[in-house]
């Protein structure tokens, strides 16, 4: 699974991240490094990227991924739905990713066993 996720060319992805950089808004700029600079600092951090449609939240995400890559460290894009994972670099939805069962109640878990490479 750590192979599969390692598994791509850093040039190309190198490449691709340099050409978006260069297209990003001062906000998003400003969003990238504070996300980029918690990925340098080691330490744990959860951000939540919102916006209306159409403010370049996908753009965004795909540079982030494209800078991490490139550096060769895993990425994961998840995605909440089907659509938006395809809008991603090999993006995949929430609930196949960490077996989230699709039928919720109070009694719903991942059902991830432990021997499982997730």
């Amino acid at each position: 699974m750590i192979f599969d996720e390692l598994n791509y060319d850093r040039v190309v992805l190198e490449g691709q991240h340099n050409d978006c950089l260069s297209k990003l808004t001062a906000e998003q700029r400003r969003v990238y490094d504070k996300i980029i600079n918690a990925t340098k600092s080691q330490h744990g951090h959860v951000f939540f990227l919102y916006g209306y449609g159409g403010t370049r939240k996908t753009f965004l995400r795909k540079t982030l991924a494209f800078a991490i890559k490139s550096n060769g460290q895993i990425v994961l894009t998840i995605a909440s739905s089907g659509i938006a994972s395809l809008l991603l670099p090999g993006g995949q939805t929430a609930h196949s990713s960490f077996a989230i069962s699709l039928t919720l109640d109070e009694f719903s878990t991942c059902s991830i066993k432990q021997e499982s490479p997730l």
